[in-house]
């Protein structure tokens, strides 16, 4: 989650040089990682009946992918814990895997902030002569697995799930099982950038091309209640008509397009306005914690009016009203 810069697009730039250099005589098979991707109708038929009953409903956290203003999804945790909310699942894509995985393990927001800060985006950069990609995404893995103390899935303190894409059937499949870093991994491999994650029937990219906001998965996994975080459509886009900036736009526009209708399914959806790209320094990063965190106060402020007993439901005891 470290910074975009120009060093890094001249790293991957060479990269690519490199890849291109290399053509197909790094096709070689690689060998499939132990992930066991579910579809949205065999999370369904999985998911646990609630048990919470009327006087609390189950609560999902669900963390949209874009990239570095993933910040913006700290400031969200430090909203909920100030409300006193404490989902009971999580799930996220591609960036808001990154972010949901370390919540999900038990991590407080201002730990996941540290550490978010402190990791230095050439640590991350593992390029590879390849033609399915510039990166390999492991070093990303390795980081997500030493923040979260290399604990499986099934067994963090929260239900997680991370939405990654299968490469094969178009269709948007959830991890929930084994290693977190090889599940990020897979969430979060930008098509053309990262090398698609091998598993045993297929491979895996960017969840974010067909489940941006994974709302339906935090319904299939059992939540009542979904309160959901856009970080990627609701912010600034691109300007201009260099071709970079047009190629951009139609991107935004078409994965925007494909997520709307199931972020609509959200009881709550937060949509902090974060400008992408730009994220270079402490005070931009600062920036979109904050706008997260008041995008999310805002909210949550705002959902809690028009049933206030529901919204009893959700919250546990916290520190500020509805009326705050």
């Amino acid at each position: 989650m470290k910074p975009f810069n120009t060093r890094y697009v001249l790293t991957v730039g060479a990269g690519l040089a490199a890849a291109v250099i290399a053509g197909c005589a790094s096709t070689r098979a690689t060998e499939p990682y132990g992930l066991s991707p579910r579809l949205i109708s065999e999370v369904r038929h999985a998911a646990p009946v609630a048990s919470h009953g009327p006087a609390r409903q189950t609560v999902a956290l669900v963390l949209g992918g874009g990239g570095l203003r993933g910040f913006a999804h700290i400031g969200v945790l430090r909203a909920l814990e100030e409300a006193g909310i404490k989902p009971d699942i999580v799930v996220g894509t591609s960036a808001g895997a990154v972010v949901g995985a370390a919540y999900a393990s038990g991590m407080a927001p201002a730990r996941i902030e540290s550490a978010a800060r402190d990791v230095k985006l050439s640590s991350l950069v593992d390029l590879t002569v390849s033609a399915g990609g510039i990166m390999r995404g492991k070093s990303l893995a390795n980081w997500v697995d030493t923040v979260t103390s290399s604990v499986p899935i099934e067994k963090f303190p929260l239900r997680f799930g991370a939405v990654a894409t299968d490469l094969e059937t178009a269709q948007a499949v959830l991890l929930d099982t084994g290693s977190a870093g090889s599940a990020i991994q897979a969430s979060a491999a930008v098509p053309g950038v990262t090398v698609p994650v091998p598993y045993k029937k297929g491979h895996l990219v960017d969840g974010g091309i067909t489940s941006l906001v994974p709302v339906r998965f935090a319904r299939a996994m059992g939540a009542d209640y979904v309160i959901a975080v856009d970080i990627f459509c609701h912010g600034p886009r691109s300007e201009g008509l260099a071709a970079p900036s047009v190629i951009h736009r139609v991107m935004h526009a078409q994965s925007c397009l494909v997520a709307k209708h199931e972020m609509a399914e959200a009881d709550v959806l937060i949509a902090p306005a974060v400008r992408g790209p730009g994220i270079s320094a402490k005070d931009e990063q600062e920036g979109a914690i904050l706008a997260g965190y008041e995008a999310a106060r805002a909210a949550l402020k705002a959902a809690s009016r028009p049933s206030p007993a529901r919204w009893q439901a959700v919250r546990r005891p916290g520190t500020w009203s509805a009326s705050a």
